[in-house]
């Protein structure tokens, strides 16, 4: 039976993945920084913890999310599909099968057209679920390969989530690809988790973007750090000016806080700026549960920026 965990159940799930996507956070750490993100009011109607019960027994469990996506002209509705587990002992059973197959007919059931998860676990799993790759690519971009130009950017504060949620739906507003919305949930979702994971490791405001405002026009970028990366999760700018800073302002970034590389998913704007292999981890995958819905075959291009990696 699928169903929403609750209480005990959400702590031993996160007792689970703290091991694979715990991020260096010790388990009690983790746990607190779990609870927050799912608790809190952007979680509310978008985001949940669903569990799978043989005879009362929790035997497999996952994070879904209510997204909203357009391909051309057509909206949709997404269920996207992240930290799927399994105990160890439990594994080899068909637990995890059988969940994502409950959870993805729920889904269509409630008028979502497709589904998309992002593996590490390789393509072949999911393919016998009914996905199939899509476009993945990466690249990184050390400091010497940026523009330098003095001043144009800042950092992003509270506030700034209006303007950029307004850049970011502008830059794929007329996408042809499949994209998910920028409809200012995914951001407030994402600085969410960003908070409450620097307020889990005991700092406070988190960096989190840059933007860029002037004469030139306007820009912003929103950002994470990993351990020798700036991640740019996702970036738009309404000139080739504003477009400039903002690199330039990445650049800065690097050398202020000590990181090598900007690591970026070429999507909408940031599409051509530096060459992008493929990647061969977080491969975006997409399986349809509405075949009317117009979605991207095997190897399509889409729009998926590092922001919707939730």
């Amino acid at each position: 039976m699928l169903r929403d965990l609750t209480g005990e159940e959400r702590a031993v799930y996160f007792r689970g993945i703290q091991p694979i996507w715990g991020g260096g956070l010790a388990q009690e750490r983790f746990q607190l920084f779990q609870r927050r993100l799912a608790d809190a009011p952007e979680a509310k109607d978008r985001y949940r913890l669903l569990g799978w019960f043989v005879h009362g027994s929790l035997t497999a469990a996952m994070k879904a999310y209510d997204l909203r996506a357009h391909c051309g002209t057509k909206s949709l509705r997404v269920l996207g599909v992240g930290a799927v587990f399994t105990p160890p002992e439990l594994r080899r059973k068909g637990h995890a099968a059988a969940m994502l197959r409950a959870a993805m007919e729920e889904a269509r059931s409630g008028g979502a057209h497709a589904a998309v998860l992002f593996s590490d676990i390789g393509v072949r799993y999911y393919e016998r679920l009914g996905f199939h790759q899509v476009e993945s690519r990466e690249c990184t971009v050390d400091a010497a390969g940026l523009p330098r130009l003095p001043g144009g950017t800042r950092p992003a504060l509270a506030g700034d989530e209006p303007l950029m949620t307004r850049l970011f739906a502008a830059a794929r507003g007329d996408a042809r690809n499949f994209a998910l919305e920028r409809d200012g949930w995914t951001l407030r979702f994402q600085l969410r988790r960003l908070r409450e994971l620097a307020r889990a490791r005991g700092v406070g405001e988190p960096e989190w973007g840059i933007v860029a405002e002037g004469r030139f026009g306007e820009g912003a970028a929103m950002l994470r750090f990993g351990r020798d990366t700036v991640d740019v999760l996702e970036a738009a700018w309404n000139s080739d000016g504003a477009r400039d800073r903002i690199l330039s302002g990445l650049c800065d970034c690097l050398q202020r806080v000590g990181r090598t590389r900007v690591r970026i998913w070429p999507a909408a704007q940031l599409r051509g700026l530096f060459p992008a292999p493929e990647r061969n981890s977080a491969v975006a995958m997409i399986a349809p549960l509405d075949p009317s819905a117009p979605l991207p075959e095997r190897g399509g291009k889409t729009e998926l920026a590092l922001l919707d990696h939730i």
